[in-house]
């Protein structure tokens, strides 16, 4: 079984308030991007790697696959303006045609570990799709445009979903090719899955797995990292 992972790296993190993109910038002494290449290049259930990047930053990557030795990174291809356009870009590079099984990462997860990951990977070659989750430990309240609570959903059935999601190729390639490819914008993978018909299966999340949007979400990452959180 081979796997191939998608990791959407076009994004210039507005959230963040750095001058780089959030991916770029240095975490435990090294790019975000990096701590995240390293997980899957040490993974021995991972066959290659695709990065979906901006072309500004094309030359900045390809400098940190060389000095770094990232040799499972197979293709690096032109990122769109949302998510569900540089994945899309990156279903059709034949770097992931041979897979069977296909993960979408977010660059800016690097505090993941290969037994998570390999996890992952067997779920969705059981389960065809499947995503991490965790239980959500607040209160939620949905609310209208000017925050009204229009209602409280119970916690029971609701789940924080991380990535990497994992998805048989063909079926992740099916849901893309049904999906409209203007018409919406699809916060998570699982979603365009969602939409085409096809069950996703919620599995485990990992505490540690958190989604560096924020400078306090590098300072919590940093310490993760460090093996000090």
């Amino acid at each position: 079984m081979k796997t191939a992972v998608i990791i959407p790296a076009a994004g210039v993190g507005r959230r963040y308030g750095a001058a780089l993109p959030k991916q770029f910038s240095v975490l435990a002494g090294d790019p975000i991007l990096l701590h995240t290449l390293r997980i899957f290049q040490a993974s021995g259930a991972v066959d290659s790697i695709v990065i979906a990047l901006s072309e500004l930053h094309r030359s900045r990557v390809q400098q940190m696959l060389n000095a770094h030795h990232l040799t499972k990174v197979a293709a690096l291809v032109t990122g769109g303006a949302e998510r569900q356009d540089s994945v899309r870009r990156a279903l059709e590079n034949e770097a992931t045609a041979e897979a069977d099984i296909v993960l979408v990462h977010d660059a800016v997860r690097p505090c993941i570990t290969t037994d998570f990951v390999e996890a992952i990977i067997e779920a969705a070659a059981v389960h065809g799709a499947a995503i991490p989750g965790l239980p959500l430990k607040e209160t939620v309240k949905e609310v209208d445009a000017g925050g009204k609570v229009q209602a409280t959903p119970p916690r029971a059935g609701l789940r924080s979903i991380q990535t990497p999601q994992g998805f048989r190729r063909e079926i992740l390639k099916q849901a893309y090719e049904q999906a409209p490819a203007d018409a919406l914008v699809f916060t998570d993978d699982a979603a365009v899955v969602e939409k085409a018909g096809f069950n996703v299966q919620v599995v485990d999340g990992l505490e540690s797995n958190i989604k560096i949007t924020t400078p306090a979400d590098r300072w919590l990452a940093e310490r993760f990292l460090q093996g000090t959180a």
